[in-house]
């Protein structure tokens, strides 16, 4: 599902086109999380939902993966406009 959407996602990653709202760095601090977490994550997991961001008026879309110490995480991310992959949010799937 969303498989085009995944692709761009990983390669914009892959050549560190990877951009972090400040919510998202908090929440990568308060789950003791890293970006190389946020970069396995997005290379390995799977876009499990997609959403409509009413703000912005543009879809966002939920990855599932695993942190490298295989705590399952999910992302909250979407395609940005300066052809990167915007990271809105992360968190620990408890």
């Amino acid at each position: 599902m969303f498989k085009s959407i995944l692709l761009k996602m990983r390669s914009r990653v892959r050549s560190g086109r990877m951009t972090l709202t400040i919510h998202a760095r908090e929440e990568l601090y308060n789950d003791h999380l890293t970006t190389d977490d946020l970069e396995h994550s997005i290379q390995h997991g799977a876009i499990v939902e997609r959403q409509w961001d009413e703000q912005w008026q543009e879809w966002k879309y939920v990855v599932a993966g695993e942190a490298l110490d295989r705590r399952p995480i999910e992302i909250v991310a979407k395609l940005g406009h300066r052809d990167d992959t915007l990271i809105i949010s992360v968190y620990e799937v408890i």
